[in-house]
Formats: structure tokens, C-alpha cells, sequence
């Protein structure tokens, strides 16, 4: 080798030892961007140059690669650390407000409302002749419901919460993709097809949108030859090299109400979303949001139900010219018992009286009239009581909202007793309540415009008070639609199992916060920029360069000695 050779190794060096320099002031200058992946300088050898028999001296160095300090790893369970660090945040955050929402423990809760309810009744026991304890449970009555409609709204707003955030949230994922898609196009082209890397900034942009990705859904990612990213959900594609299939939230009416889905948009394919904040928005909507309001809906309607079977078969001060019953919409030509009959509780065979009362002399006519649900429609029932029995002084007919009424002639009332079917609380007749669901419950209107209608005796005595009993004794009695718990019970347990939930989505969060954090600094140890080991890195390649150009000098001065010999 000549001295044009070792002028050749001087200047590989100092070129070499530019380019690094380079790349240590890339990396200082991006010390605090946010998605940057520290950027290393691959120095090689050249190859070596015979100068006798087998003898070889190296021609210098070469700048090979500019590649990002990455750990592929432990950056996938750093993404899924993000997933499930927002989907506990998520978790928590809903089940917390479905907390606050019921606000138990406090005075204004619905146990409070419920024992107010029963309390009121038992003062009426004790003095059912009293008109202003009469009005005291009506107002009882109202701020019960009132209370069950409140924290059904509550829950519809918490659901369409709940929508319009996993609406939002799949509008995003679904940009992001296409971004994605783009990059991906982008460094196969800078990167001439080989994916041997050079296209760091787009790969440390590409990145820190997957990871956003990752935020709101759990995913897994394909490295390609070329240098793309395919991007799975489960095991269905949504980004393949240069192309974004898309997500889409797709809202349709179900059995339960309206059903929220998400799925690929470009087939439809439904994605199953086990993480991050759009798996668990969807959870907590079908797990938990659903369940509550479902769950006080089954409240209501056994409230409903129990309350009015007792009230139903009993007297108030006065009795009434006409009943109309509250429950609307019914086939009249369908078995009471079938699915589309209309009856939203389940009848039973037996029997209940019906007394028609001259209003002058009080002396009633009474009629057994006996109830096969199975085999017998709304418009048998008004046969059986018109026709069959033959009741003089009273009619019944089917209203023309589908609702059974029973119209007394003049100078006549109506009144009900010992009804073991439970069909005048299934039609809605001579009941305290309205409604069959949390959003409907209310107090019958005309018990509301007269108070004297409360029904509190159930033997016609005048100042009886054995209805009013038997409704406090509701409060703690055995519900068999509740599996043997009581109206109180079945309310303790929900609120219960709520807060065993709510504490362990607490734990789990703060878990999940720690494991991110670690997995974080993880990354931050290979993929951060220390400053300090940059500027020991800078240092070093100043030595390089300066002896570089040293090098080059003392070749320099070499050649002018032999120039000047000649």
C-alpha cells in the first residue's frame, strides 16, 4: 500500500467519524421528542489490501448503517401494557360512576327511599283512617319512583355515554390505520424494498401510532421483508402493507335494545376487542351499564308487581265507579300467559273477587271469578265475568288502548278481594303503581288525585288496616322471582357485588400503572437518549476525527519529502 492508500484510510476515517458525529447530534437534539428511538452508527472495517505474502493492512472504515436502538419485545408488551393500563382506567372509571350514580350510603339512596316507603305504610297501619298520613305515603310513593326513574335515566346517559366514546374512539383507530398504511408505503420506498432499515424518522412516526393504536386496541403487529407492518386484531387483519382496511362501529336494534359492534369496514368482519379502551368500553356497556339497568328494570317490575298484588285485593275509604286498568297494548285473543299476550307478569290459576257495591245501602254482590292463564285470553276473562257469571250492575270491556275496564252502573262501585291469580295486578287493575320498568314506574293518577283510594283494609271494615300490614311486610318478604331474597335484598346484593367490582377494577388499574411505568423505563434504558452517554459518544468521535486529520498531515508531509527528493 502507497501513501495514496493510507491518505484513503485518513479520509475514511474522518468522513466516517463526521457521519457518526452526525448521529450523536441527531440524537441529542431529539433527547425530549416525544416517539424517538435513539439512532446508532454502524462503523466497519474495510476490507483489508495485500502489501506482501500473506501479509494484509486495512484500508480503512466505513459508515455500514444508521439503525434505532430498539428491543422488538419488549416494545409489544409495552403495547399491551397500554391496552390493558386503558382499558383498567376505563373499567374503573364506569364502574365508579354506576357507583355514584346509586349513591348508597347516603340519605338520598334508593334503600332510603324504600324504607321511607314501607315506614309510611306502617304509620298508615297504625291510623288508616287519617287522610294527611294518607297523602304522607303518596308523596312516599312519588319520591320512590321518581327516585327508580332517576337512576334509569342516569344509566341510559352512562350508556349513551358509552357509545358515543366507543363512536369517537373507533373514528380515530380508524385514521390512524390509514396513516399507518401510508408510512408503511413510504418506508418500503425509501428503504428501496429491502427493510434493512434507514427510514428511522418514519419508522419512529410509524411507531408512535401504533402505539397509539395499541391505546384503544389490543393488537398484534407482523414485521414484512419490506419494511411494512401488518396490523392484527385478534387474528383478522386491518392494515396490510399499503393498505387500511378500516374499523367502523356498526349500531343495530337487538332483543336487549340497540347492539354496538365492531368490525372490519372493508367486509364487515366483527373484531373482537379483548383490551384497551374500546374493548373495555364495550365490557362495561355489555357487562356492567346493561346489567344495571336490567337489574333495576327486574327491581321495578317485582316493586311494581308485589305492591300492587296486595293493594289490588284491597279497600280504601271509598271505593271506585270504574277501573281501568294500566296495562296497555294487550292481544286480546292471546292466552294472558303467552309471550305476545301483552301481560308483562306471569299469571297464575286461581281465583279473585269481584264485589259490586250499591252505593246507598252498601250491600254487595260478590263474584268468584276464576282465572286459567294458560287457557284464557283478556277477552275471556270479560266474557267469562259478562256472560258466564252474569254480573249485573258492573261491565267489563277491553279499552281501546288493549286495557281491561271494569264500569260499575249508576248508584253502584267496584271493589276486589282475595285474589290468589294475581291477575289484577298483571292488567294493572286497582293498583297503588303504574309502570312494568324502571322508566315507567309512577303512582296511579287516581290514587294520586284521591288519597282515600289507598287501599288498606282487605275485609270492607271501615278503619281496617290489614293490606296496609301485609305491604310492610313486603318489604323483607321472600320474592320467588329474586330466588327467595326480598325487594331489599335483591337491591343489597346488586349494590354489593357493584362494589366488590368497582374496588378490584381499582387495584387492577393501579397495577396496570405500575407494570406500564416499568415496562416504560425498560424502553426508556435501550431506546432513550442519555445525554451524558452522548456526549462521552461525542468526545470519542472528536478524538477520532481530530486524529484523523493528524493521519492525513503526517501523510501529507511525507509526500513533500519524497516530492522534494526528487
Amino acid at each position: 500500500m502507497g501513501l495514496n492508500g493510507a491518505l484513503q484510510i485518513g479520509r475514511s476515517a474522518m468522513l466516517s467519524s463526521q457521519a457518526a458525529i452526525s448521529v450523536t447530534g441527531n440524537n441529542l437534539a431529539n433527547a425530549a421528542t416525544p416517539g424517538y428511538h435513539r439512532q446508532i452508527a454502524g462503523l466497519t472495517p474495510n476490507g483489508s489490501s495485500p502489501i506482501g505474502r500473506n501479509q494484509f493492512v486495512g484500508t480503512g472504515v466505513a459508515l455500514t448503517t444508521i439503525n434505532r436502538a430498539i428491543d422488538s419485545a419488549l416494545q409489544s408488551r409495552l403495547r399491551d401494557a397500554i391496552s390493558d393500563e386503558n382499558a383498567a382506567a376505563i373499567d374503573e372509571r364506569f364502574l365508579s360512576s354506576v357507583e355514584a350514580i346509586q349513591n348508597e350510603l347516603s340519605d338520598n339512596d334508593l334503600s332510603s327511599k324504600l324504607s321511607a316507603f314501607f315506614n309510611a305504610f306502617s304509620e298508615l297501619a297504625n291510623n288508616p283512617l287519617d287522610n294527611a298520613v294518607r297523602s304522607v305515603v303518596v308523596q312516599q310513593a312519588v319520591s320512590l319512583t321518581d327516585h327508580v326513574n332517576l337512576l334509569q335515566d342516569q344509566y341510559t346517559m352512562l350508556r349513551t355515554e358509552s357509545d358515543r366514546a366507543i363512536g369517537a374512539s373507533v373514528e380515530r383507530v380508524d385514521g390512524l390505520l390509514g396513516e399507518i398504511a401510508v408510512l408503511n408505503g413510504q418506508i418500503a420506498m425509501a428503504e428501496g424494498g429491502g427493510g434493512g432499515g434507514g427510514a428511522n424518522s418514519l419508522r419512529d412516526r410509524r411507531d408512535q401510532l401504533i402505539d397509539e393504536v395499541s391505546g384503544f386496541i389490543d393488537i398484534d403487529t407482523v414485521p414484512q421483508e419490506n419494511g411494512s407492518v401488518d396490523i392484527l386484531v385478534g387474528s383478522i387483519p386491518v392494515v396490510l402493507a399499503g393498505e387500511s382496511r378500516g374499523i367502523t362501529m356498526r349500531t343495530e336494534s337487538g332483543p336487549e335494545g340497540l347492539e354496538v359492534s365492531i368490525r372490519v369496514a372493508e367486509d364487515g368482519t366483527i373484531l373482537d376487542a379483548k383490551s384497551g379502551s374500546i374493548g373495555a368500553l364495550q365490557r362495561q356497556r355489555e357487562e356492567t351499564i346493561l346489567p344495571a339497568m336490567a337489574t333495576l328494570d327486574e327491581f321495578a317490575s317485582e316493586l311494581v308487581f308485589q305492591v300492587n298484588d296486595l293493594h289490588a285485593q284491597g279497600q280504601g275509604l271509598v271505593n271506585r265507579t270504574e277501573v281501568v286498568g294500566s296495562v296497555v297494548g294487550i292481544d286480546a285473543d292471546e292466552n294472558l300467559n303467552a309471550t305476545g299476550s301483552g301481560v308483562p307478569w306471569e299469571i297464575r290459576n286461581g281465583v279473585f273477587e269481584l264485589h259490586v257495591v250499591n252505593a246507598s245501602t252498601g250491600l254487595r254482590a260478590t263474584y268468584q271469578v276464576a282465572v286459567d292463564p294458560d287457557q284464557m285470553s283478556l277477552q275471556d276473562l270479560v266474557d267469562r265475568i259478562n256472560v258466564d257469571l252474569g254480573v249485573s250492575d258492573a261491565t267489563a270491556s277491553i279499552g281501546p288502548s288493549g286495557e281491561f275496564r271494569i264500569t260499575a252502573a249508576p248508584g253502584h262501585e267496584i271493589a276486589f278481594s282475595d285474589d290468589s291469580s294475581g291477575v289484577l295486578a298483571g292488567l294493572g287493575v286497582n293498583g297503588l303503581f303504574t309502570g312494568a320498568n324502571a322508566s315507567e314506574i309512577t303512582v296511579d293518577q287516581s290514587v294520586l288525585d284521591d288519597p282515600s283510594l289507598l287501599a288498606t283494609s282487605k275485609d270492607f271494615t271501615s278503619g281496617g288496616n290489614d293490606t296496609a300490614l301485609a305491604i310492610v311486610e313486603l318489604e323483607n318478604r321472600a320474592v320467588d322471582a329474586f330466588g327467595g331474597r326480598s325487594l331489599r335484598e335483591k337491591w343489597q346484593s346488586e349494590v354489593n357485588t357493584l362494589a366488590v367490582a368497582t374496588g378490584a377494577a381499582r387495584t387492577r388499574y393501579e397495577s396496570s400503572v405500575l407494570v406500564r411505568e416499568s415496562l416504560e423505563a425498560q424502553n426508556q434504558t435501550v431506546s432513550g437518549v442519555s445525554i451524558d452517554e452522548e456526549a462521552i459518544d461525542l468526545m470519542t468521535l472528536q478524538r477520532q476525527f481530530q486524529a484523523a486529520a493528524r493521519f492525513i498531515t503526517v501523510i501529507d508531509e511525507a509526500m513533500q519529502v519524497l516530492l522534494s527528493i526528487a
